[in-house]
């Protein structure tokens, strides 16, 4: 029997087989009101040439016949066409050949003569349902092969899809990211540039704050934004006059010190058209407040920004010890005592206690190699931002050197009678060197 479903399949086949005229139209009689094509075979060689040329669904056969018996015939079925219900009709002579032919799964059903009707068309229509079952069965399976090859492809272009849309976004961010730098690194040099404002004082703040920032364990995109943060904290004075802000902050009437404070808003100011830089915004406009809301906003330690708390501890201590507080230069030993008297006041003394306890946390973390920029090569890592005798920012860190970059150094090497002292990873200068 070739393989059909339920969908390719309106009427449905039943064989019967007897070697008795009388027994066939007793059946053709039976089955008369069932929506089948029946068909009549005298023998079981007659049947399977029926079978070879009808999709047979369900077989009758009678136990005792001439030459070929029912069990040997429904036996032959099972082989060739092992989705044929099939069913043997016996006497009660025959039932225990019957029953061992049951046991060997050659039938699925017997019945015994004489046959009830509806106990025959029940048999029959339970075979058809357990065939049309298996049809389906059999057609939701390859359905689903289908469905499943659809999904493999489908999955494959999307892989493909997103693979390539991954690629596309990579390259958007680092183009992004590089306008960024290259953002940053200009803002910078325009507050350095000022003769009034110190980039030397700007570039230790921001190294002393990115180094708290990292004992303080802070993410590292945190770390990065208060390293930035330091670098322009003094943007705001940029809008104020000179006045306001080059004499030492007690040297400074009341008026003064109140515009001085002031450059947090200029900065903000200056700063709201840039979305990627509201945090680093953020932490500039609060550099100001006290941990106790004593501060300019009168915020409370809660709402200030970890990264505003971590900038004013590095600021001040800067300020100290270069006399940008009372005029008068301190040790870094006498700055940090002055420090600790506002502990939990002005300073959030959790990252206080990192400056006070820290030995090295001052100090210059320049990496114990440097390089000429001869020595550079494509695809090095930059590990500190590289600034020219004036403070300028030239690199940010993290630049991955090209033949460009390399060559524009070279060139201001040769413009300022030296070399400059670049630091890169650690691995790739110790490679440098011994190359």
């Amino acid at each position: 029997m070739t393989e059909t479903t339920t969908e390719q399949t309106t009427t449905y086949t039943v064989l019967f087989v007897d070697d008795e005229p009388n027994i066939l139209r007793a059946i053709k009689r039976a089955l008369f009101t069932m929506d089948i094509t029946l068909l009549l075979a005298e023998s079981g060689a007659k049947a399977l040439e029926l079978m070879k040329v009808h999709d047979v669904h369900v077989v009758i056969s009678d136990m005792k016949m001439p030459n070929m018996t029912g069990a040997e015939l429904l036996e032959h079925v099972a082989v060739t066409y092992p989705d044929t219900f099939r069913v043997v009709l016996t006497g009660y002579a025959d039932i225990e050949s019957t029953i061992k032919a049951v046991n060997q799964g050659k039938i699925h059903r017997y019945l015994q003569k004489p046959w009830d009707n509806q106990e025959l068309i029940s048999t029959v229509s339970e075979g058809l349902e357990r065939v049309k079952l298996k049809a389906e069965n059999l057609r939701l399976q390859k359905l689903t092969r289908l469905q499943n090859k659809k999904l493999r492809d489908i999955n494959a272009s999307l892989e493909q899809t997103v693979q390539k849309r991954t690629r596309q976004i990579k390259a958007v961010l680092h183009k992004l990211e590089k306008h960024n730098l290259a953002l940053e690194q200009v803002l910078f040099n325009v507050i350095s540039i000022n003769p009034h404002i110190n980039g030397k004082f700007a570039i230790e703040v921001s190294e002393l704050a990115s180094k708290l920032a990292k004992l303080a364990r802070l993410e590292q995109g945190e770390i990065k934004q208060v390293r930035y943060a330091g670098l322009i904290c003094e943007l705001g004075l940029l809008g104020l006059n000179t006045g306001d802000f080059t004499a030492p902050f007690s040297k400074l009437n009341y008026q003064q010190q109140q515009n001085y404070l002031s450059q947090t808003k200029q900065a903000a100011l200056m700063l709201a058209p840039a979305d990627a830089l509201h945090s680093v915004s953020d932490i500039i406009e609060f550099q100001f407040e006290h941990y106790n809301g004593s501060g300019l906003y009168k915020k409370v330690a809660k709402e200030i920004p970890v990264g505003a708390r971590i900038l004013a501890i590095a600021r001040d201590y800067w300020r100290l010890v270069t006399g940008r507080m009372s005029g008068i230069e301190m040790t870094p030993r006498d700055a940090k005592l002055e420090m600790k008297k506002h502990r939990n006041t002005r300073y959030d003394g959790e990252f206080l206690d990192l400056l006070l306890e820290a030995e090295d946390v001052t100090t210059s973390t320049l990496l114990a190699t440097s390089v000429k920029a001869s020595q550079l090569k494509p695809e090095m890592v930059l590990a500190q931002n590289l600034y020219n005798d004036a403070h300028i920012l030239l690199l940010p860190e993290g630049h991955v050197f090209t033949e460009a970059t390399i060559q524009k150094l070279i060139h201001f090497e040769e413009e300022r009678g030296k070399a400059f002292s670049i630091q890169i990873e650690p691995e790739q200068a110790s490679s440098t060197i011994t190359e």
